[in-house]
């Protein structure tokens, strides 16, 4: 199955066309084009405010391509609100009657957790921007559609800042790049960046082919040379760092990314990793360059577990032999189940609590518990009687 293929099986056979009432084939509608992902609802004031320009858009647009194509999914509560929304639209739609299963899996794989919510996927099912809604605002009338990213070279400044003074950028292109998002205010970054500063120094005791840059999130510039003044490592220049943020779609801080080497002839670097900020806190250090793996310490994160099927072992009071044992089974399980996230908990920290609240077992902590956790399918959870 094709990239596309995948992409359009997520919405069953068949969209809602609102202006003719009647259903249209997902392929027949959907098949080599650009496809926009609406999530919005009535009840949703900035919603309704939205809509009407991104009506506008879509029919100049019409007016002289064909390529693209835009499928509203509804976050309504009620079917008759669904259907009067949608009657205002020109395009497609998620049906809202028995779809909405589909529609929340649509909602939690593309990052709707506020709406008016605009992703826009290319011909072969990738995602190509989840700014839509900022780049309609800021580009009614569609010029510079589908809004496709510049090149990474093109966005990266040609220098950047060292201890010593400027640098030339061009002496990254071989290394891996390690951009690390944060700021002087935010009391998380401020604690994790003397973390982060350790793991840099020891790093580079050992090698010399990466380089970690600070990318400030700083109100001013005279925030952003304190904080940089307490950091080993590399940064951006104050005036180069908002357009990396938004490149990244960077929503929360701190954040640390994983890039691979540039592609010269591209001037892309690949996106190798997301989140290494739990690989930091882990200690991990030896599986540079950190890429994802699908089991995690909950302790340091709970990467995936709202999107994928996911195992999770909770042995807090299990003694040290016997967490040691539990772990090495959930990694011989995850290297053999690659579409499943597995997760454990050797200590009451990070996101254990929360589960346990989810399960009713916050007491209950003599015995190792085993639990399929499917936060996809509306939060569905079996426990195991074995462990």
């Amino acid at each position: 199955m094709s990239d596309q293929e995948h992409f359009l099986s997520q919405f069953g056979p068949d969209l809602y066309f609102p202006s003719a009432k009647s259903k249209v084939s997902v392929n027949d509608a959907l098949q080599g084009k650009i496809v926009l992902l609406y999530f919005s609802a009535h009840w949703c004031p900035p919603c309704r405010r939205f809509t009407p320009m991104l009506v506008a858009m879509y029919n100049k647009l019409k007016e002289t391509r064909d390529d693209f194509e835009i499928v509203f999914v509804s976050l309504d509560n009620k079917d008759s609100e669904f259907e009067e929304y949608a009657s205002t639209m020109p395009w497609k739609c998620v049906p809202f009657e028995g779809m909405a299963e589909s529609r929340s899996k649509l909602a939690m794989k593309y990052g709707a957790q506020g709406i008016p919510h605009l992703v826009v996927i290319s011909e072969t099912g990738e995602i190509i921007t989840q700014e839509g809604t900022s780049e309609v605002q800021l580009d009614p009338e569609g010029k510079n559609f589908p809004w496709r990213p510049k090149p990474f070279s093109q966005i990266w400044p040609d220098k950047y800042l060292t201890k010593n003074g400027l640098a030339e950028s061009s002496s990254l292109d071989s290394k891996y790049l390690m951009l690390y998002f944060s700021a002087h205010w935010c009391p998380p970054c401020k604690r994790f960046t003397p973390v982060l500063g350790e793991a840099y120094n020891k790093m580079k005791a050992e090698r010399d082919d990466f380089e970690l840059v600070f990318v400030s999130s700083d109100r001013d510039e005279e925030s952003f040379n304190e904080y940089f003044g307490s950091m080993p490592f590399c940064a951006v220049p104050y005036e180069d760092a908002a357009i990396l943020g938004k490149r990244f779609g960077i929503s929360g801080i701190p954040a640390l990314l994983m890039l691979g080497p540039m592609d010269s002839t591209t001037g892309e670097r690949p996106l190798i990793n997301e989140n290494v900020r739990s690989v930091i806190e882990a200690g991990e250090l030896a599986d540079f360059p950190f890429h994802p793996k699908n089991y995690q310490d909950l302790a340091y994160g709970a990467d995936g577990i709202n999107e994928n099927k996911s195992l999770v072992v909770l042995c807090e009071g299990e003694d040290d032999d016997e967490q040691q044992n539990i772990v090495n089974a959930i990694k011989k399980a995850a290297e053999t189940k690659k579409d499943y996230r597995f997760f454990y908990a050797t200590q009451p920290a990070g996101v254990t609590t929360a589960i346990r609240k989810l399960l009713k077992m916050e007491n209950k902590m003599d015995d190792a518990i085993m639990v399929l956790l499917d936060i996809p399918d509306n939060g569905g959870f079996y426990m195991s009687s074995e462990t």
